[in-house]
């Protein structure tokens, strides 16, 4: 798996290629935080799923943390370009709409704790 990112002005996009596995699902968390702390006040995250391979049970958990955190720290959350592996994945776990549904991020927490 080989995140790429880019940023705007309240946005911020990584690209997910290759494999999200075990052995790759750290690199990822540590992307996805160096994107929002690099991005300033970000206000929305969006992971484009398009070039995504292989999802296992560690991908998907990692998916529901940053999902978890992104909301939790009033980021709004978008997995775009969902392709019919992961699709599936996402149905036959019961996550696909809380995964992919846009909806208002909650406010942030006032919490002494970073991001997890």
């Amino acid at each position: 798996m080989t995140p790429s990112f880019g940023t705007g002005p309240h946005s911020v996009r990584l690209a997910l290629t290759g494999d999200l596995d075990y052995d790759s699902c750290a690199e990822l968390l540590q992307r996805v935080r160096t994107a929002l702390d690099v991005g300033g006040k970000a206000e929305e995250l969006h992971l484009d799923c398009r070039e995504l391979g292989l999802v296992d049970s560690m991908g998907l958990s990692t998916l529901l943390q940053i999902h978890r955190s992104a909301c939790r720290d009033g980021i709004a959350f978008h997995l775009d370009e969902v392709g019919p592996a992961l699709r599936r994945l996402l149905e036959l776990t019961g996550v696909y709409e809380y995964l992919t549904t846009r909806r208002q991020s909650d406010p942030p927490a006032e919490s002494s704790h970073g991001r997890s």
